[in-house]
């Protein structure tokens, strides 16, 4: 009888020694096997946020009364824990977020202050709220993914420092680097992108409620303190900006995560070439790959594949928030509600591209001998040999530039520079050149070369072990930030939610 294979989830994957992993499989499915929420629901717990700070303030302002106040707080204090469970879902017919939270306290629940809510307020100040409250939270959590990427790039870029391999431009072999000066180019791109996220934080941090329907209210709110309650910095001030500014903060939101997706796939395309059978410098880890379901042999660094893709997506949808907001009147305009799934879709796109990475990088391995082995061949240490040559012997470095471009086509049959092949290119050149054995095993050591590079950000083992470094001690105060940021935003949560 036929031995039955162990069951899998997937038709693929018999010839790999380690299970797929399970995020992978996820990220790499998408909306295939899942479906989408309703845009509104993922604004559930931050419009009920919004609605507390706002009975708050009322009560503070004399609006509601103190027993009202209690009531209206406790009714949506418990509707966020129902929430919280899975228990509450919106009614489609009721239109939108606002007016089902609305109707489940004045109607569901028939609490009478539940017709007084909505005073001093409008839907178009309240969505702005709400949207702003969801972006700082994608934007902190995306914020902690990119740091965890960052400190596995720099882990992972310590023991590679002395890793040769080749460096490439126009996809062809160019120059010697290390695994490390690799490594470390993309942690520091990922530097930026993170300082980014801090920015936008910082700027989006500012409330629109209160702004009312766009003209403000004759109501005497404390907008002030319904920020405070938020945990924004202060109100939005102009009433009227805040509401025609909707969209603008999502656009700003998409345009960072584009940079972060743009590198993103740079560190993606990397790792689908060098890991290559062709190139066979790097090792992705089998549970990261996935299989075909005709060809039994194939391992696909699909996780790479798909983050490419998903940052062409990100280039879309920042056109589309741009567009979006073009040519408006100032004031609320219904086009703006369009902006809400389109940003929201970034985030679910793009949310788990960092953390997929970093678990990538922790289990991947670089092929040492493979790319060592690679960097020997090509002629890729004649730039340094004619930068070396131009030093020593204080010549012009375009004159040596063609040395060596003589040297290589002596030398090709050799597969690397000798004595010989130089010197003839020398005396053709008619250069005062002399060179020693010493010089040619200096001229054929990629280690050796590299150690002459010792300027910042080049890749010796000095200059590289400063950059992670110095990347460390900026991931540090960037985190710091972000530490301070989020428990901002916790604390004010926490002292909103209070029962009175």
């Amino acid at each position: 009888m036929a031995r039955q294979p162990a069951e899998k989830a997937q038709v693929w994957g018999g010839r790999l020694n380690t299970p797929p992993d399970k995020m992978n499989i996820a990220f790499c499915s998408g909306r295939d096997v899942a479906s989408v929420p309703m845009a509104d629901e993922l604004l559930l717990k931050y419009d009920i946020w919004t609605n507390l700070a706002h009975v708050k303030m009322l009560n503070r302002c004399g609006i509601l009364k103190d027993d009202e106040c209690r009531e209206l707080c406790d009714a949506l204090v418990a509707l966020d824990t129902k929430v919280r469970q899975g228990d509450f879902h919106l009614d489609p017919r009721k239109e939108d977020v606002h007016i089902n939270i609305e109707h489940h306290i004045t109607h569901t629940l028939g609490i009478e202050a539940g017709k007084k809510i909505h005073t001093g307020r409008s839907r178009n100040d309240q969505s702005g709220t709400d949207i702003k409250l969801y972006l700082r939270d994608q934007l902190l959590e995306t914020s902690e993914n990119v740091k965890t990427l960052i400190e596995a790039i720099l882990e992972k870029a310590a023991p590679e420092l002395k890793s040769i391999m080749p460096g490439f431009t126009h996809y062809q072999p160019a120059m010697l680097t290390t695994a490390a000066h690799w490594l470390t180019s993309w942690s520091q791109a990922l530097l930026r992108d993170l300082e980014r996220l801090v920015q936008d934080l910082e700027m989006l941090n500012r409330s629109p409620l209160g702004a009312a329907a766009a003209f403000g209210t004759s109501w005497a709110i404390d907008r002030e303190y319904a920020a405070q309650l938020l945990g924004f910095d202060a109100p939005d001030e102009n009433s009227l900006d805040c509401i025609s500014a909707r969209g603008e903060y999502e656009a700003r939101a998409a345009a960072t995560l584009s940079f972060l997706m743009n590198h993103l796939g740079t560190i993606a395309q990397d790792m689908i070439l060098l890991s290559m059978p062709y190139y066979g410098m790097l090792v992705i880890p089998d549970q990261y790959v996935t299989g075909s379901s005709i060809m039994p042999q194939k391992k696909n660094p699909d996780f790479a594949e798909l983050i490419r893709g998903k940052a062409a997506c990100c280039h879309g949808a920042l056109a589309s928030l741009l567009g979006i907001q073009k040519g408006s009147m100032s004031g609320y305009n219904r086009e703006y509600q369009l902006s809400k799934y389109v940003i929201m879709d970034v985030f679910r796109e793009c949310r788990d591209a960092p953390s997929i990475l970093s678990a990538v990088i922790n289990a991947m391995t670089f092929n040492r001998a493979e790319m060592l082995a690679k960097a020997q061949k090509g002629f890729m240490n004649s730039v340094d040999v004619a930068d070396l040559l131009a030093r020593k012997f204080n010549l012009a470095f375009r004159d040596c530039y063609e040395l060596l471009s003589l040297a290589v086509k002596n030398c090709e049959a050799a597969g690397q520079l000798t004595k010989q092949g130089l010197e003839k290119a020398i005396d053709h050149l008619g250069l005062p050149v002399k060179l020693s054995k010493r010089d040619i095993r200096l001229f054929n050591s990629p280690y050796l070369l590299l150690q002459e590079k010792e300027h910042t950000g080049a890749p010796s083992v000095a200059s590289v072990k400063r950059m992670t470094v110095l990347q460390a001690h900026a991931l540090q105060k960037v985190a710091k930030k972000i530490r301070a940021f989020h428990n901002r935003v916790r604390s004010a949560q926490k002292e909103c939610f209070r029962r009175q």
